[in-house]
C-alpha cells in the first residue's frame, strides 16, 4: 500500500515538472514581446476602428460596447444612429439576386422545394443579380473615420458645414466616383491643367480623423500617395486648399508621413460657415445624373 502511494505520488507531481520546461525556456524568449509591447498593443487597439466587411455590420450593435477607444485614445466616428447611407446596396441586391437564382435553379430541377414558384424566383432574381453587379462594380467603400470623444462633441458647435459633409460622405457608400474627393483633389491640384497634377497621380484617402486642436476642431485627411506623385507638390496648393474649404478654416496643415501626406482643416472657431454660411461646390453627386451638391 505505501509502495502504491509512492508511484502515485510521483505520477501526479509528473505534469509540475513538464511545465517547468517552458518555464526555463522564458528567459530565452522573454526579450522579444519586451523589445516593442506598446507597438503591439498599439496594432491590437487600432485594428477595432477600421472599414466594416459587411454592410449591415455593427448597424443594430450597441455603440457602447462596440465602441473602444485604441491606444491613442480614437474611437470610430463613424459610428451612430442607422441611416441608409450606411448600406452597401450593391452588396443586398446581389446577394437577394444571387440567392432567388440558386434557390429558384434547385427548385426548378425538382432539387427544392417550391417547384411552382421556382419561375418567378428566376424572373426576379436574374436582374436583381445583374443590378448588383453593377452596383458593386461602381462601390466606392467608405474610409475609416479615428474620432476623439472631446471632438465629436464640437461637431455641432465648431465644425463648419463643409467639414460635416466631407466627413458624412466619405464614411458612407458612394456609387458612379472614382475615389473619395474626387472634385475637390480636381479642383486644387488643378487635375488635368497646366501645372497641376495628372489624373493618374492623384492622391487617394484612406482615412480621416477628428481631434483638437487649441480648443477647436480639426479634421484631418489621410491620403496615400502613388507612384509618380511628389509630396513636394503639396506645398503650393495649400492656400487654394485654405481657400476651398473655407470658410470658418484658419489654417490647413501639412504633416508627410509613410503612405503620403496629411491634411488638417482647422476651424476658426469664428462661425463662419456654420449653417447657413458661404458654401461652395465641394463634391460631386451621390449618384451619377442627379444635380451637384453644394455646401
Amino acid at each position: 500500500m505505501t509502495t502504491t502511494k509512492v508511484t502515485t505520488t510521483r505520477r501526479r507531481s509528473t505534469p509540475p515538472s513538464k511545465a517547468s520546461t517552458p518555464a526555463k525556456a522564458r528567459p530565452v524568449g522573454g526579450p522579444r514581446p519586451r523589445l516593442s509591447p506598446r507597438g503591439h498593443h498599439h496594432r491590437y487597439h487600432h485594428s477595432l476602428v477600421t472599414t466594416k466587411a459587411s454592410p449591415l455590420d455593427g448597424l443594430f450593435g450597441d455603440g457602447a460596447e462596440e465602441n473602444l477607444p485604441d491606444a491613442e485614445g480614437y474611437i470610430d466616428g463613424s459610428l451612430g444612429g442607422f441611416t441608409i447611407t450606411k448600406v452597401s446596396f450593391g452588396s443586398i441586391a446581389l446577394y437577394t439576386g444571387s440567392a432567388l437564382l440558386a434557390y429558384g435553379f434547385g427548385a426548378y430541377f425538382d432539387f427544392l422545394p417550391g417547384t411552382d414558384f421556382s419561375a418567378v424566383m428566376l424572373i426576379y432574381g436574374f436582374p436583381a443579380s445583374l443590378i448588383g453587379f453593377a452596383l458593386k462594380y461602381a462601390q466606392l467603400d467608405p474610409v475609416a473615420c479615428r474620432s476623439k470623444p472631446e471632438a465629436i462633441a464640437l461637431r455641432g458647435t465648431k465644425a463648419t458645414d463643409i467639414q460635416n459633409q466631407i466627413r458624412e460622405d466619405v464614411t458612407r457608400y458612394r456609387y458612379g466616383d472614382e475615389q473619395h474627393l474626387d472634385f475637390a483633389l480636381e479642383r486644387i491640384l488643378k487635375m488635368g491643367r497646366y501645372g497641376g497634377v495628372p489624373r493618374k497621380f492623384i492622391p487617394r484617402l484612406f482615412a480621416i480623423r477628428e481631434e483638437v486642436r487649441d480648443g477647436e476642431y480639426a479634421l484631418t485627411l489621410e491620403f496615400e500617395h502613388k507612384d509618380g506623385f511628389p509630396g513636394s507638390d503639396w506645398d503650393k496648393f495649400l492656400e487654394k486648399a485654405t481657400s476651398f474649404f473655407g470658410p470658418g478654416i484658419q489654417d490647413v496643415e501639412l504633416k508627410a508621413t509613410e503612405r503620403g501626406a496629411e491634411l488638417t482643416l482647422i476651424s476658426d472657431g469664428s462661425g463662419s460657415g456654420i449653417t447657413g454660411g458661404q458654401k461652395g461646390d465641394v463634391l460631386p453627386p451621390l449618384m451619377p445624373g442627379l444635380a451637384p451638391r453644394e455646401q
